[in-house]
């Protein structure tokens, strides 16, 4: 089987490690696999996974005065369309990770004979994006969703839909038993506005003790260059002067991860499944999230939740953790046994394989079969909508 895969980005966020995760045991169990991408974190990782990339245009909104930057994205996508026909004239199957690919595959559909999966990895509520989804649904035949909570969100689409849960490496060394002095609050996101870093500063500096250190983990994109600027900004300001650490794309984050305190997913949009907070699950690291989104179908009794953009209680629940540091903490977290029962890796990615391999079925007639029968992690076995 020939499956193509096709990333919007080169940062390497979640929906990426979970993008080449899935590639990585194709080529494993003998597919010839390829993946189009820009330039970025994400190559490194796709040559660790013996993965064949091959190079396309950043299809993420570029800097600069809107319609300028809608102009030059479009020209972006007729250059990426030219080459995902290139790449994919005898594929089987051609995998869009994230909607900000999927203009792209609207304008080469004609010219493919491969079946089309999408990789669904957001929830998605934004006007502008729900006008792409509208105008990019046909040329998906199967999206395959992270959560509930994505297939929800599509359900008025007329999409077949596939839900297979996020799912992360398991079993893994769980954080120390005492946590760091003094407290450290992270959080592992791609620096972009709805990702809520800047409600996560704004609660810290609300917190009395002056000690609590933030570490922000994750890429950015061109786009969002102001809200950076303004991230840093904000770190400046003396009631968080000298607390906050930029880290950029970590090639390990289980590693930092170990040196934290709190996890913090403070989202203003919903996420979809999001693999930070699974990921601080597994190795028994205490998460503060906002309640909506995939995290309500994940995170169970592992940590506390609020509504999104509420400073003031996002402040008190980081507080409620750093004064319980033990509480949802170590090797017997209940973080842990959740991931342990229903949220691994191996399963998510079995699953996944299975599901590509059935669209190719349906294309060719063929009733193949990947490695072994689904087992294990009951969450990560396909469930078809």
């Amino acid at each position: 089987m020939r499956l193509v895969a096709i990333s919007h980005t080169g940062q390497a966020s979640g929906a990426e490690r979970v993008l080449v995760r899935a590639l990585g045991e194709a080529v494993e169990v003998g597919w010839e696999v390829s993946c189009l991408s820009p330039d970025g974190p994400l190559v490194s990782l796709l040559a660790d996974a013996g993965v064949d990339r091959r190079r396309s245009p950043e299809l993420t909104l570029p800097r600069g005065p809107r319609h300028l930057a809608v102009l030059a994205l479009f020209l972006r996508w007729l250059r990426a369309v030219v080459s995902v026909r290139r790449a994919s004239v005898d594929a089987d199957v051609v995998v869009v990770n994230g909607l900000l690919a999927l203009p792209v595959l609207r304008l080469a559909r004609a010219g493919l004979r491969a079946r089309v999966a999408w990789l669904v990895h957001d929830v998605i509520v934004r006007p502008d994006r729900l006008t792409l989804l509208r105008g990019c649904a046909p040329a998906v035949d199967v999206a395959i969703c992270v959560s509930s909570a994505v297939e929800r969100a599509l359900s008025p689409y007329g999409l077949a839909t596939r839900v297979v849960h996020t799912g992360t490496p398991w079993p893994v060394e769980a954080v120390p038993p005492e946590p760091p002095s003094p407290p450290v609050v992270g959080c592992n996101a791609v620096l972009t506005s709805w990702k809520g870093q800047d409600v996560l500063l704004d609660a810290v500096a609300a917190i009395p003790r002056r000690d609590v250190v933030v570490e922000l983990m994750g890429g950015r994109f061109p786009k969002d260059g102001d809200y950076v600027a303004a991230l840093e900004a904000r770190a400046a300001r003396p009631d968080l002067a000298g607390r906050v650490r930029f880290l950029g794309h970590v090639p390990d984050p289980l590693r930092r991860m170990r040196s934290w305190t709190v996890m913090v997913s403070p989202s203003t949009d919903p996420e979809a499944g999001p693999l930070s907070v699974m990921e601080a699950m597994s190795i028994g690291l205490p998460v503060v999230a906002t309640a909506h989104g995939g995290v309500m179908e994940i995170l169970g009794d592992a940590g506390l939740t609020v509504p999104p953009r509420r400073v003031g209680a996002l402040a008190g629940a980081i507080q409620d953790v750093l004064e319980n540091p033990r509480r949802f903490r170590g090797e017997g977290a209940p973080g842990r046994t959740l991931v342990a029962r229903g949220f691994c890796l191996d399963a998510q990615v079995r699953a996944l394989l299975e599901t590509l391999q059935e669209e190719n079925g349906t294309r060719d007639g063929s009733d193949r079969q990947v490695g072994e029968e689904s087992g294990g992690c009951g969450r990560g076995s396909l469930g078809a909508r």
